[in-house]
C-alpha cells in the first residue's frame, strides 16, 4: 500500500506539502506588502506619529466603531449568503456555517494572491468537500462574480449620481485609474456573462487550450482528458438552463453582493463618523470610497494594497483638507475592512479546514463502532 501511495504521488507530481508550502509563500508576501503599504501611507504625512495616531484612536466613539467592526462582518455574511443562495437555487442546500466558510476563503486568498486568483479556487475546495458537484460550483462561483462585478458598477455608478464634484477632489492619475476601472468592471461582466450563456465559448477553449498543452507536451492522454471535460461542459450547461428559470434566485445574489460591497464601503463611513466627522458629510465620503473601490479593485496587487491606499489619501487628503486626518481615518477604515479582515477569514478557513480533517479522521473508527455493535469480530480477536 505504501509504495502504491508513493508511486501516485510521484505520477501527479505534487506533494502533500506543496500546497501548504505555496500558501505559507503567499501570506509572507502579503505581510511584507502590508508592512511596507503601512510605512509608504504614514510617511507621506510629516505631521503623522504613531503616539498621535493612538491618541486619535482613543478618542473615536465607541458606537460607531463598532458599527464599523459589524458592518466588516456582514460584508464576509452575504457573500456566504449569495453563494448558498446560488447553491440552494440549483438544489443543494447547506448551512449558514458552510456558506461562511466559502466567503472567508475566497475572501482571504482574493487578499494574498495578485488578481484574487486563489480566491475562488479556496472556495470551490470547501464546496467540493461539502458534496456539492464540480458542475454546480463552477456556475455557482461564476454567477457570483458575475454579480459582484455588477455590484460594483452599480455602486460605483451609484457614486457618480450621488455625488458627482467628490470624483473632482481626485487627482488626474486617480482619475484615470477609477475612469479605467469602470471600463474594466463592464468588460469583466461582458465577457462573463458570455460564459454563462454560450457554454460553447467555453468548450472551444478548453478544448483548444488541451491540444495546445498536448502539442508542447505539457500532459498526457489527451483525448480522455477531453471526454472528461466536454462531460464537464456537459453538466454545467445544465446548470445554467436551470439558472435562467429562477430569475428570483438571480435578483437575490445580486442583492445579496451589493449589500455586501456596501457593508466593505460603509466601514470607512462608519470610521469616519466615529473619528467625529459630520454626518453631512456621509454621503460625499461613501461616494469617495465607491471610486476608490472602482479604481483599485482591478488591479493585480494582493488586496489592491498600495493603490487602495493612496487613492483614499488623495481622496481625503483633498476633501477633508486635513492630512493627518486624512491619513488617521485612511489606517482605521483599511485595518478593520481589510486587514482584520483578512485575518479573521484566515483563521475561518483554517479551523473550517481542521474540522473536515477531525471528521476525516474519525469516519472509519465509527465505522468500526458501529461494525462491532452489530456482532462483527475485532482483528485482534481472530
Amino acid at each position: 500500500m505504501l509504495k502504491d501511495k508513493k508511486s501516485k504521488e510521484g505520477k501527479s507530481g505534487a506533494s502533500p506539502t506543496s500546497g501548504i508550502r505555496k500558501k505559507a509563500l503567499w501570506t509572507i508576501v502579503f505581510v511584507l506588502v502590508a508592512v511596507l503599504t503601512v510605512w509608504a501611507v504614514t510617511s507621506q504625512t510629516k505631521s503623522f506619529s504613531f503616539r498621535s495616531f493612538w491618541g486619535f484612536l482613543s478618542s473615536l466613539n465607541v458606537g460607531w466603531t463598532f458599527a464599523a467592526f459589524a458592518a466588516m462582518l456582514l460584508y464576509i455574511v452575504f457573500e456566504g449568503t449569495a453563494l448558498l443562495a446560488v447553491c440552494q437555487g440549483l438544489g443543494y442546500r447547506r448551512s449558514f456555517g458552510c456558506g461562511y466558510s466559502y466567503s472567508a476563503a475566497d475572501i482571504y486568498f482574493s487578499a494574498i494572491t495578485p488578481s484574487a486568483t486563489g480566491g475562488q479556487p479556496a472556495s470551490a475546495y470547501l464546496m467540493l468537500k461539502d458534496g456539492i458537484p464540480g458542475s454546480t460550483v463552477t456556475v455557482a462561483l461564476l454567477l457570483n462574480l458575475i454579480m459582484y462585478t455588477f455590484s460594483i458598477i452599480i455602486l460605483g455608478i451609484a457614486a457618480f449620481i450621488a455625488a458627482p464634484s467628490v470624483f473632482l477632489h481626485f487627482s488626474l492619475a486617480s482619475k484615470i485609474l477609477i475612469l479605467l476601472g469602470l471600463a474594466m468592471q463592464m468588460g469583466l461582466a461582458a465577457i462573463f456573462i458570455l460564459l454563462l450563456r454560450k457554454a460553447s465559448v467555453l468548450r472551444f477553449l478548453g478544448n483548444k487550450l488541451l491540444s495546445f498543452l498536448g502539442w508542447i507536451k505539457l500532459i498526457r492522454r489527451v483525448e480522455k482528458k477531453r471526454v472528461k471535460l466536454n462531460a464537464s461542459i456537459d453538466a454545467y450547461e445544465t446548470c445554467v438552463r436551470s439558472i435562467g428559470k429562477r430569475r428570483g434566485m438571480l435578483f437575490k445574489v445580486l442583492l445579496y453582493n451589493v449589500l455586501q460591497r456596501g457593508m466593505l464601503i460603509a466601514v470607512t463611513v462608519f470610521a469616519f463618523l466615529a473619528a467625529g466627522g459630520a454626518p453631512a458629510l456621509s454621503i460625499d465620503v461613501w461616494s469617495a470610497q465607491c471610486m476608490v473601490v472602482l479604481g483599485s479593485n482591478y488591479v493585480p496587487i494582493p488586496g489592491a494594497m498600495g493603490i487602495a491606499d493612496g487613492l483614499m489619501l488623495d481622496v481625503f487628503g483633498a476633501f477633508l483638507g486635513d492630512s493627518a486626518m486624512a491619513t488617521n481615518l485612511e489606517l482605521l477604515s483599511r485595518a478593520i475592512s481589510f486587514y482584520l479582515c483578512v485575518i479573521l477569514c484566515g483563521i475561518s478557513f483554517l479551523l473550517r479546514c481542521a474540522q473536515h480533517s477531525f471528521r476525516t479522521k474519525n469516519r472509519p473508527r465509527k465505522a468500526l463502532v458501529q461494525e462491532d455493535k452489530h456482532g462483527a469480530v475485532p482483528e485482534e480477536n481472530q
